[in-house]
């Protein structure tokens, strides 16, 4: 609003002065004025709405990254001293197979099984 009000008065200067002092180039140039601060409020709110859009993509970006980051630390193994006492190895036989083609030795599997 201060930006249409000095907008205005400074046409209507401007308008006034190239008018010799006539209203209808006062008011003419007060209009103009008028119009340009709009133009320049419309502008400034325009910058103001994205700078928030980008600012706002970026903290979800950021909280998408830090939720991420939370899960694999959940999931990450690290070395327990105590945890002999709650991890046990299981060994697993898996037979002879062929699945879609390629065929498949038997094997064995060790799965980790932590209480």
């Amino acid at each position: 609003m201060l930006t249409n009000t000095v907008a205005a008065a400074g046409g209507a200067v401007l308008g006034h002065t190239f008018g010799k002092g006539e209203i209808l180039p006062t008011a003419v140039g007060a209009g103009a004025g008028l119009l340009t601060g709009e133009v320049l409020n419309f502008g400034a709110e325009r910058t103001r709405q994205r700078s928030f859009e980008t600012g706002y993509a970026a903290g979800q970006s950021d909280s998408a990254k830090r939720r991420y980051q939370t899960l694999v630390e959940q999931q990450r193994v690290g070395p327990v001293v105590d945890d002999s006492e709650r991890v046990r190895l299981v060994e697993v036989p898996l037979p002879e197979r062929r699945i879609n083609g390629p065929h498949f030795a038997p094997a064995t599997m060790t799965l980790r099984i932590q209480d």
